[in-house]
């Protein structure tokens, strides 16, 4: 039963072995925050009553062939991981352990992504993963959804390179509830894992953990729209914590998301504003376009990319979407850029409003 859920022991029992660590100090065992399951599940105790009993959940749901329970000792236990300090003991896995073990860069950043940010972000995974990079997010709204789609379309059928999802509950919930679909896919075309007990719901308290996991799992992270205060900075400061190299795409001055960003490369984060840029550092093969349209652009997307807009748009709307999509804007920047005549403005915005292109909060016009 073991063998198959991949829960293994290390039977010397020597330092940092399982044994070893289980046999410490209530107070240092507490570091761990192992819920009573995962406790009986890593004892490596004789199996008594209530043993079976608090771990019977979770060799229940390892009983799928597509399910792992992974622990420290185990050979599929992801060895970058392995390195940082207070490692999860235990590691729920959903997918390919192929994939969690192969080359990670996490992609992280705003949930309340903008247009920019989210094409940043899709493009970035997407020529990252087609030069043989897995990436790693963490399931959120924003710039995390989009580095896992980015990485799904890239990866195709390869599961060993694709994306790894991180998150914040128990593997068996979604988080946010939107993203079931893309749990699924990723769960079948790459990975997802979560040191969280079964069952645990989407407490604030989690996230700065599951962040951590996050940058550990990874050779660097790349942060991609970020405000000041903001969870992406989170996994940036641990990342340096782990020695892992941290970098960040420049966004727009105007851009508050984006100000963490700047923040980031003030502090010593390497800036980058192309894929090439970080597949150097890895020592790997830059990407050149082989055909046209295959190497996206960070706005144009060449023309893999659907934007959506009606056909019969006039050029003065195209113009603004355009403008809108990296960032959003007030009535008087658009006529401070002389686009056009205060009624001609006022008349295409109103027209792109109605077919719900567009939405206007605080006299903010933003990509609806």
């Amino acid at each position: 039963m073991r063998q198959r859920c991949h829960v293994r022991f290390d039977t010397k029992g020597g330092q940092g072995s399982l044994k070893a660590l289980m046999a410490t100090t209530r107070e240092a065992q507490e570091q761990y925050d192992l819920s009573l399951s995962q406790q009986a599940l890593l004892s490596g105790e004789p199996a008594s009553a209530e043993t079976l009993s608090l771990g019977d959940k979770d060799l229940e749901w390892a009983l799928d062939s597509e399910h792992h329970l992974v622990t420290y000792d185990s050979i599929f236990y992801p060895e970058r991981l392995r390195e940082t300090d207070c490692p999860p003991l235990l590691l729920y896995v959903r997918g390919s352990l192929a994939t969690l073990a192969s080359l990670q860069l996490a992609i992280v950043g705003s949930r309340n992504a903008s247009d920019y940010g989210k094409r940043n972000a899709y493009w970035m995974a997407r020529e990252l993963c087609k030069a043989g990079v897995t990436i790693c997010s963490g399931l959120a709204l924003g710039v995390d959804a989009n580095a896992h789609l980015g990485a799904l379309d890239a990866a195709g059928s390869d599961a060993s390179v694709s994306t790894v999802a991180v998150l914040g509950t128990g593997i068996d919930r979604v988080y946010p509830a939107a993203h079931r679909a893309l749990f699924q896919r990723i769960a079948d075309n790459g990975a997802v894992v979560s040191e969280f007990p079964l069952g645990m719901r989407a407490y604030a308290y989690n996230f700065p953990r599951r962040n951590r996991l996050i940058s550990g799992l990874s050779v660097g992270v790349l942060v991609i729209e970020a405000a000041i205060k903001s969870g992406s900075l989170i996994t940036a400061r641990y990342a340096v914590e782990q020695n892992r190299e941290v970098y960040a795409l420049p966004s727009l001055l105007s851009n508050p998301q984006g100000r963490g960003c700047h923040e980031l490369i003030k502090q010593g984060a390497m800036l980058v504003d192309d894929p090439n840029d970080i597949l150097f550092e890895l020592g790997l093969k830059a990407r050149e376009a082989t055909e046209a349209g295959d190497m996206l652009s960070p706005t144009g997307f060449g023309n893999l990319i659907d934007t959506g807009e009606p056909n019969d748009l006039q050029p003065l709307q195209r113009k603004l979407l355009q403008r809108l999509r990296t960032e959003d804007c007030l009535f008087d920047s658009f006529l401070d850029a002389d686009l056009a005549s205060f009624g001609a403005l006022n008349h295409a915005l109103l027209d792109l409003e109605v077919r719900g292109l567009v939405s206007c909060r605080g006299g903010r016009y933003t990509i609806a």
